[in-house]
């Protein structure tokens, strides 16, 4: 007689859980070893027969004979019950006892990728303390805490490599309606559109279901000011990251499913004491790590971080763990038709300055739950919504033809501000990786820069309270290092000279447009120190005077090489000249002519080589090709990569590479005319040989003129090779600067076309690019290039604000003016508030025509001066002067096509007019 029992019961993938989705097996022992045996399950889903589902033989054992019983996929919470049976020819059917399994949750779908959530996420939500990278499929790539960037006490396991995190891997949202868990990463169920919410940085995933009558939004914010909630010490905690699922059903029936959310954790990099454990009481999923300690300090975690990530009160939560930092947090949702569900997810975060705090639940993460399940959260969402129209209803409205154009200019400026941490004043350079998540001077002042220009001078100040207090961290050097955790923390110690020159250029840039005094002068000891590393005097062998060339010799712009860079040099004499102005101004006569003397000392010498024979050229100083009439890139350049040297046979004296910061001389730094034959021969090169694969108006950085191969070492294969922003927009802004002076339209056509290129690049949601891959290049996945805060959104908002250039200087009390117009628009204009008032201009002239048309509309809090610079190309006379109210007729230039004229502006509002052409 036979006899069967269950040898192995239900099991999924590698003998885990049966698993949603997935096919599972049972297997089945008979006994004995016979001929003729028929072996088969009985099994039923939720008391709803599955039928018999055959037996296949596998081995005999023993005396024994195992048999595997395939289970088709099943719907996430069925319960399985099953039996084996067995017959044997001309005896009766046999049974096992039954047992059961219930099927347990699938988890997010790997086949697609290596990754649950997409590469390269392009989206971006924070509060400027907080940010979290968003795929676009709504699920959460990393969340960077207490910081915008990266903390010293928060280091990714993986360092600087494209998937490193900080403390998240994944946060995926799904639904599982009679079926499996359908993840929203998982493109064969879902459809996905991804926009933010207005002019803010709420971030919305539309998802539709391939599969039955379902939409889901997904919004993604991390709450703001006045809606954050409290700490047991009663200060504010700005950890709060919501993510709400706003799940309808738009059939015609009601239906029941299963909502989950899997948690990836990795906090802190996932090295110290991390732990994943779910807290019943105050049914939340807890991730944390209690931190390490290190011998090198740059690689401890000196520090406790915890994140509770829970589900609101509307319904009863299961936690399902699935891996050692992985979990799945489940609700039973109730779908009526035609109405929308809302679950709501809060990732709230906590940090402590030392290791191995006990206190940290009580102190930050309970009030903070207790405060996300009493809040209202629809208010909590708008009051975010008002913090973020807040910041952009300063910022400069643009009237172009193109309304993608303010568009754009709204939503860098939205990035730009989550990249600004509001309690250090540091600015990350990008969140691309790892590697950019820190605070580079250089990337830095030139987007507080920006932010200023965009109305928001508190971020500037910030920057440089900010560089303030880091310059006490340089010791023994007193140059400003390469790049510093958000809080300061010293990371990368390569002395590039621009990065400290430029510190007295932006701090006059922002004393001009604020005229906050007392500030300047709080910050005479920090441009002391600066003027003094302009001088060579920094401490460290790689930053240092060469004396027979009239030149700082340091790392460059592009950080690994090491020699005397024009554009460093010229970053040098701009600071050098703002730090005498300032001087002066705060009474330093003494600082002032010094440091005035060096930098023309280097300009005159240095850079142009004046005063040197023809003969004497390519020994003496100079920073001039003899042969080209082109700037050099660099003088006594290192082929050491990473390093500096003296040893001659290590150097090339004249580096002839073209580098698209030779363009900075002009742009911003103003220390060269854009039409200066040199600077024209130079961009020419650069416009030509940096062009990536067929289209000239996209640049890349770095490129060596195919005639003289072997004149430079290039820094990187990717800075020549490789699109990138800032070099199209820095090209396109030297052009705008060059149709001003030379009356040339086709120079203001080709900045367009660029700056419309990058646009057109652009991916959805406005910041990443497209990438743009030569001719034979290797086949590789990019999923977009983020080129960061700098090089991206800075040099966009500048690139578009140069076409309109209304600038407004806050201690001469003057507004200017100098638009370009292309051929193409038949007018441009702008809005901006300035410390004087609201103004507003629009410039006009039909396309093919000559006659133009001026109109400023202005509402002053006190008289100023108003200056117009105009440069009309075409135009051949001035024609008919028309102005109301009268004033007196312009200069006029006719060999540029450049008229300028200046009025006193009231009090007040007023309206002025003018005509000509």
């Amino acid at each position: 007689m036979v006899a069967t029992w269950i040898e192995a019961a239900a099991k999924g993938r590698h003998g885990g859980p049966v698993r949603a989705g997935l096919w599972s097996a049972v297997v089945i022992g008979t006994h004995p070893i016979e001929a003729n045996q028929v072996v088969w399950l009985e099994i039923s889903a939720d008391d709803l027969p599955l039928g018999p589902l055959p037996a296949y033989w596998i081995e005999n054992k023993g005396v024994n004979s195992l048999w595997h019983v395939p289970v088709p996929p099943q719907a996430v919470g069925v319960r399985l019950h099953y039996r084996s049976a067995a017959r044997q020819e001309g005896s009766e059917t046999v049974y096992s006892p039954p047992q059961d399994t219930v099927v347990r949750p699938n988890m997010p779908d790997r086949t697609e990728a290596a990754e649950i959530v997409a590469m390269g996420p392009e989206g971006l939500v924070g509060n400027r303390m907080m940010t979290v990278r968003v795929d676009s499929r709504g699920s959460t790539y990393d969340v960077y805490f207490p910081t915008v960037g990266l903390h010293s006490d928060v280091r990714p396991a993986e360092g600087d490599i494209p998937q490193s995190r900080s403390h998240f891997r994944a946060i995926v949202g799904g639904l599982a309606v009679g079926r499996r868990l359908d993840w929203f990463t998982e493109r064969l169920s879902w459809e996905s559109f991804q926009h933010y919410l207005g002019a803010t940085n709420l971030l919305m995933t539309e998802l539709n279901s391939r599969t039955g009558p379902i939409r889901v939004l997904v919004t993604d914010f991390v709450a703001m000011a006045k809606s954050l909630p409290r700490t047991a010490g009663g200060t504010e905690s700005p950890g709060q990251y919501l993510k709400r699922f706003r799940i309808k059903n738009d059939g015609p029936e009601p239906l029941r499913a299963l909502f989950g959310v899997y948690i990836q954790a990795e906090v802190n990099g996932g090295i110290g004491e991390p732990g994943l454990s779910w807290h019943d009481g105050d049914r939340t999923l807890l991730a944390t790590n209690r931190g390490h300690g290190h011998a090198n300090r740059k690689f401890a975690r000196d520090a406790t971080v915890e994140f509770a990530v829970a589900l609101d009160d509307r319904g009863d939560v299961h936690c399902e763990p699935t891996g050692a930092n992985e979990a799945i947090l489940l609700r039973r949702i109730d779908l009526p038709a035609g109405e929308t569900v809302t679950v709501d997810l809060l990732v709230s975060a906590a940090f402590t300055g030392w290791r191995g705090d006990p206190g940290t639940f009580e102190h930050w993460l309970r009030p903070a739950l207790a405060w996300f399940r009493s809040a209202d959260l629809d208010q909590v969402e708008q009051s975010t919504c008002q913090e973020w129209d807040a910041f952009t209803e300063v910022l400069p409205s643009l009237n172009f033809p193109k309304p993608t154009y303010a568009v754009s200019l709204r939503r860098s400026a939205l990035a730009a501000a989550l990249h600004s941490d509001a309690f250090w004043g540091a600015i990350a350079s990008g969140f691309d990786r790892g590697l950019s998540a820190y605070c580079w001077p250089r990337d830095a002042m030139w987007t507080a820069d920006t932010m200023e220009r965009l109305g928001h001078p508190s971020i500037g100040r910030g920057i440089y309270e900010w560089l303030s207090h880091v310059r006490g961290q340089n010791r023994p050097y007193s140059y400003w290092f390469q790049k510093y955790t958000i809080d300061g923390g010293p990371e990368w110690e390569t002395p590039a000279v621009d990065q400290t020159a430029m510190i007295p250029w932006g701090l006059e840039r922002y004393y001009l447009r604020t005229g906050d005094h007392d500030f300047v002068a709080s910050m005479w000891p920090m441009i002391e120190q600066a003027a003094m590393v302009c001088a060579g005097k920094s401490g460290h062998p790689g930053l240092s005077w060469i004396e027979d060339l009239s030149l700082i010799s340091s790392a460059g712009i592009w950080d690994h090489r090491f020699g005397a860079f024009l554009y460093s040099n010229g970053c040098v004499v701009a600071g050098l000249r703002a730090a005498a102005r300032l001087a002066e101004m705060l009474d330093h006569p003494e600082q002032a002519k010094s440091w005035r003397t060096l930098a023309e000392r280097i300009w005159e010498t240095g850079i142009l080589g004046d005063g040197q024979a023809e003969s004497d050229r390519d020994d003496g100083p100079g920073l001039i090709d003899t042969e080209t009439g082109r700037f050099l890139e660099a003088r006594r350049l290192s082929t050491l990569r990473g390093l500096w040297t003296n040893r001659p046979e290590m150097l090339i004296e004249h580096s002839k590479a073209l580098d698209v910061s030779v363009l900075g001389l002009v742009v911003p730094f103003g220390l060269l005319t854009a039409s200066d034959p040199r600077m024209v021969r130079s961009a020419e090169a650069i416009l030509r040989l940096n062009a990536v694969g067929a289209d000239s108006n996209a640049l890349a950085r770095w490129s060596l003129d195919a005639s003289i191969p072997k004149a430079s070492v290039a820094p990187s294969e990717s800075h020549s090779h490789d699109l990138s922003s800032l070099a199209t927009l820095w090209a396109a802004r030297y052009l705008v600067q060059l149709g001003r002076e030379t009356g040339q339209v086709r120079h203001w056509n080709r900045a367009l076309a660029m700056t419309d290129g990058t646009l057109g690049r652009m991916l959805p949601l406005g910041l990443m690019l497209r990438p743009v891959l030569r001719p034979n290049d290797t086949p590789r996945y990019v999923p977009g290039v983020a080129s960061g805060v700098w090089g991206l959104h800075a040099m966009l908002v500048e690139t578009m604000l140069d076409f309109a250039r209304l600038d407004y200087n806050h201690v001469e009390r003057r507004l200017d003016l100098d638009p370009a117009l292309p051929s193409s628009w038949p007018h441009l204009g702008l809005t901006q508030t300035f410390p004087c008032g609201e103004v507003s201009f629009r410039l006009e002239r039909p396309i093919g025509g000559t006659v133009h048309h001026l109109s400023l509309t202005v509402d002053l809090k006190h008289p100023i001066t108003f200056h117009a610079a105009l440069t009309c190309p075409g135009l051949t006379e001035l024609g008919p002067w028309q102005s109301a109210p009268e004033s007196l007729p312009p200069s006029y230039e006719p060999r540029i096509s450049r008229l300028s004229w200046s009025v006193s502006l009231p009090k007040g509002q007023s309206t002025w007019s003018w005509r000509w052409g």
